[in-house]
């Protein structure tokens, strides 16, 4: 017959089966809190991704904002436009004449500069684009620029120009003696998505009609509507 010290001490530890078994519970909690922790990594990682790439994007249109707002007030074809394409998507391209310093993102430089808003390939045998400018003092040759990157990646780049004459949006302007009231931009940075919209004024076109037309009272633009866009 066995004591029952001997009973207290069989029945002391686990068995093999007990043992087995904490172990398949504690791994299935590891593992559902890694997995936890990975998904809100990955949210994190997700979310600060699209708030910086908003940023830049942001950023360009303020940018365009400033430059706009700082138009020579006087000068013909101080703004000018045209559309285009590159595989089948947007690239338009919006030129405008500025001074150096803010204007071409350089501290100091002499004379008067145009600056071409553009998307093109980051490297001639480049799939990826980006958008940027093309600074080139007015005095020398077309062909010489120099290209300074402001987005990158991006797919496409969409400008379209309110003129208050036609109370409609166009896609060209090439009317060096007016300027549109307000820039439509649109811009990608993946085809697929839905693009950042914003419409900017041109302070300087209403002062640049009354000088045009001294004299005469300053016609009153109808409301404008968002530009009709084709599925």
């Amino acid at each position: 017959m066995s004591s029952p010290g001997n009973k207290r001490a069989r029945h002391g530890g686990f068995t093999l089966l007990e043992v087995m078994i904490a172990v398949a519970i504690i791994s299935l909690m590891m593992i559902t809190v890694y997995r936890f922790v990975r998904t809100n990594l990955v949210a994190i990682y997700t979310s600060a991704e699209i708030v910086a790439e908003r940023q830049e994007t942001e950023g360009l249109i303020d940018f365009l904002r400033a430059q706009l707002e700082d138009l020579p007030t006087r000068q013909p074809g101080a703004l000018l436009g045209k559309p285009e394409k590159f595989h089948d998507l947007a690239a338009d391209e919006m030129t405008w004449l500025c001074r150096a310093g803010q204007g071409v993102l350089t501290t100091s430089a002499p004379d008067e500069y145009r600056v071409t808003l553009a998307i093109q390939p980051v490297e001639k045998s480049s799939s990826e684009l980006e958008i940027g400018l093309r600074r080139q003092a007015t005095n020398v040759d077309e062909k010489n620029y120099n290209w300074l990157p402001l987005l990158r990646p991006a797919a496409a780049l969409e400008i379209r120009y309110y003129d208050s004459r036609l109370n409609a949006w166009v896609e060209r302007w090439s009317d060096a003696n007016v300027r549109p009231t307000l820039v439509q931009v649109r811009v990608w940075k993946i085809a697929a998505e839905a693009p950042l919209e914003a419409i900017l004024p041109i302070p300087s076109a209403r002062t640049q009609m009354l000088i045009s037309q001294p004299g005469q009272p300053m016609p009153i633009p109808r409301q404008p509507q968002p530009p009709k866009r084709t599925p």
